[in-house]
């Protein structure tokens, strides 16, 4: 199934641009961190607490699997850790094609200012924090990305429009 799948960091706008990609392409819209935290009635900041990021990670390679077996098109947008997980390398070649939202240092830093929803950035040295995460992390998004656009330079629109035409042109290959 080729589905399209959206990779980015924290605060790059996975949801909210992957939303409006599934409505422009008159998809279905799925939030694998929403997927996770809906089953298990609780938010990924609990499941982090109560039974750790290996378990949590172990519910995303599970909802990852599930969605490869799901013959209907969809739009979904994944956790930013997600990718990072060896085990999951081969079900995101599986799964289909895959944008990257990059976001510059200053753009997340910007988003994320005040968010607590993500237990990675906990602590004092949160732009440290952020800026480690991103140098660790956008190799491992380039290496599976088959269509890649900034984020938070152009208004959302333009990005939007950018992300489609890559798409298309993409998936005509």
């Amino acid at each position: 199934m080729n589905h399209v799948v959206i990779i980015g960091f924290m605060g790059s706008g996975k949801t909210r641009v992957g939303k409006q990609i599934s409505k422009d392409l008159g998809l279905p819209f799925v939030d694998l961190e929403k997927l996770i935290t809906k089953r298990m009635n609780l938010s990924s900041r609990e499941i982090f607490e109560r039974f750790g990021e290996p378990y949590y990670r172990a519910l995303e390679t599970l909802a990852l699997k599930q969605l490869i077996q799901d013959p209907e098109r969809k739009v979904i947008s994944l956790g930013a850790g997600l990718p990072l997980q060896e085990q999951n390398e081969k079900y995101l070649k599986e799964l289909g094609t895959i944008v990257y939202l990059k976001g510059s240092l200053a753009t997340l830093k910007k988003r994320l200012e005040g968010s607590k929803k993500d237990p990675m950035l906990d602590g004092d040295d949160r732009d440290d924090k952020i800026k480690k995460l991103l140098k660790q992390r956008d190799p491992v998004y380039q290496k599976f990305a088959d269509v890649q656009v900034t984020t938070g330079e152009v208004p959302f629109e333009e990005l939007i429009r950018e992300i489609e035409e890559k798409l298309s042109t993409y998936e005509k290959k």
